[in-house]
């Protein structure tokens, strides 16, 4: 189940819970979130009023988890806590750093940058494939 729409809006905070290197199938990383349109509720974590959410990506080139405090923001990054990137600060590092570019021309594929603002935490994914995002329910 997919469900960028309520990820997607403005209107709609999230927080990270944690990450784990899988062995699922169909999931090598596999990223859990807190959601609600309320960012008190986030901020008190009440029972009741939160969404949880699964996020699996099948590949990826690269993760990492910042603190809020660490975190360099521009004023265009600011709307939404779900955003995908065709090119970004940490596309064109990896780009200079590492095989990536080559990679993209062996396997013909396109790295993206997969972006969450969470409330205390930024996760960035880099990946080939879009995620598979499940809304797992509220608790």
């Amino acid at each position: 189940m997919t469900d960028l729409g309520l990820l997607s809006q403005e209107d709609y905070f999230i927080a990270f819970e944690g990450f784990a290197e899988t062995r699922l199938p169909g999931a090598a990383l596999r990223i859990t979130i807190r959601g609600s349109k309320n960012e008190t509720d986030l901020l008190l974590n009440l029972p009741g009023t939160m969404d949880r959410w699964h996020i699996d990506f099948r590949s990826y080139a690269t993760y990492s988890v910042t603190s809020e405090d660490f975190t360099r923001m521009s004023d265009s990054d600011t709307a939404h806590a779900f955003r995908i990137y065709q090119q970004s600060d940490l596309l064109t590092y990896l780009e200079n750093r590492t095989n990536l570019k080559e990679r993209e021309r062996q396997e013909e594929i396109s790295y993206q940058h997969f972006s969450f603002a969470c409330m205390e935490h930024q996760l960035d994914i880099i990946s080939s494939e879009s995620p598979i995002i499940q809304l797992l329910g509220t608790n």
